[in-house]
């Protein structure tokens, strides 16, 4: 076998195209017909992409010469593969001479253009970006032109076609992301949480039914549903999930509020039911820290900063409650009075609360997130870190009263964690 080195020539004309593809009639023209000689033939036309093997041959066409014609006119050959249906547009088109070469054989007097599996693959994913795991099929073309020569000559054209199976893959991700089912009144989106690209959640009403959660991808449409099969919730426990383009949903057994929510970089789902929906953080603590003081009891639905940071005034900072998990707050400066955080601060759980026996505190006396305690206990100021996880140590005592965490300046978009006591500070 031996490589063919190509003379370009200019593309012919729709017209041009036209001529090659007609048929002979005796009564509309006097011309003879062309007596055409080419032909082209898929080798291998059922291709199962093969992973472990990439460098090696997938897929072979071959053809035969044109018709011969007086030394005059020069001859070339023009090969080009694409997906059926793409009609060898100029952004998906593999051309001869560009994107691959083909050979001629002197034994058997054919021309052949061989694929390997990591071309196909590569040209799978890059190149005509198709579905994931989805057959497909591709078209090889091929035109023999000639130039010269005293009279316009008739190009050959053939066609061919193969069908593809790409190499199958875990498909885990996600463009859009809805409730159906008769378990819900109406369709509905389940949105990205603001922490967390990675994590969608929903809390609303159920009845009790069928649940599906279709996910649009890449122009198709999957199914999310347990890797074991069972359509029963695991209510409150996170479930191993998969997609899947079989219908498939999960039976809700009774009508209620629900929260579900679905983490796809842990490949899981979580439904949880009124009896075992995530609660709140409530803190218990003495005021100030003196077992002395009347016990108290309060919901966190928000933080107050104080400290230097905020001028020894203390700030409301409008945090937005998670719809994964109400124990994780989001300072949201895009959507935010306050834009920023910066400086020195400690986070208190209430600026103003009563006692049960009438008695009134303010920030000071508050339990609050703040940085950790010295190895000996004592107060300490220490500086969180841009795009860094920061330990939170909490309290009413007055050593942790004492200390003020250093929030990055310019800070406008921060995770507080109060289940796990972390900070996630970032500029957005």
């Amino acid at each position: 076998m031996k490589p063919i080195y190509y003379i370009k020539a200019a593309v012919m004309g729709a017209a041009v195209l036209a001529a090659a593809s007609c048929t002979y009639d005796p009564y509309e023209t006097d011309i003879d017909p062309t007596m055409e000689t080419m032909t082209l033939k898929c080798e291998n036309p059922m291709v199962e992409i093969d992973e472990n093997n990439l460098n090696a041959p997938a897929l072979t066409f071959t053809w035969s010469g044109a018709r011969h014609l007086p030394e005059e006119y020069v001859l070339t050959y023009k090969a080009e593969l694409d997906v059926l249906g793409n009609s060898f547009g100029s952004k998906t088109v593999i051309t001869s001479g560009v994107g691959f070469d083909y050979t001629y054989d002197d034994a058997t007097g054919l021309y052949s253009a061989t694929f390997t599996n990591e071309q196909l693959n590569n040209w799978y994913k890059d190149r005509w970006a198709l579905p994931a795991n989805k057959n497909f099929t591709l078209e090889f073309r091929v035109m023999a032109q000639w130039n010269g020569g005293s009279e316009f000559e008739a190009p050959e054209v053939r066609k061919v076609s193969a069908e593809i199976k790409p190499i199958q893959v875990i498909i885990f991700d996600c463009d859009r992301m809805m409730l159906g089912g008769n378990a819900i009144a109406e369709s509905t989106d389940i949105n990205k949480t603001l922490e967390n690209e990675n994590i969608y959640a929903w809390k609303g009403a159920l009845t009790a039914g069928e649940l599906q959660i279709p996910i649009e991808f890449d122009g198709l449409t999957y199914y999310l549903r347990n890797t074991d099969g069972s359509t029963n919730i695991a209510d409150g426990t996170a479930m191993a999930v998969e997609m899947t383009e079989t219908k498939s949903a999960w039976n809700i057994p009774a009508a209620g509020d629900y929260r579900i929510v679905v983490n796809m970089t842990e490949k899981s789902a979580t439904i949880y039911s009124e009896a075992t929906d995530l609660k709140p953080l409530v803190v218990t603590f003495h005021p100030s820290g003196d077992e002395t003081n009347p016990e108290v009891s309060i919901e966190v639905n928000d933080l107050y900063a104080f400290g230097d940071g905020t001028d020894w005034g203390v700030k409301t900072l409008n945090l937005v409650q998670s719809l994964a998990d109400p124990q994780v707050f989001i300072f949201d400066g895009a959507n935010n009075a306050l834009k920023t955080l910066g400086g020195g601060m400690k986070f208190c759980i209430s600026k103003s609360f009563t006692d049960a026996n009438g008695g009134t505190w303010n920030q000071n006396n508050s339990f609050c997130y703040t940085c950790p305690l010295t190895a000996e206990g004592n107060k300490q100021n220490v500086k969180a870190e841009l795009n860094k996880v920061f330990d939170l140590h909490c309290g009413a005592d007055k050593e942790t009263r004492n200390s003020y965490m250093g929030v990055p300046s310019g800070s406008n978009f921060i995770v507080f964690d109060l289940r796990h006591n972390t900070f996630l500070a970032s500029k957005r």
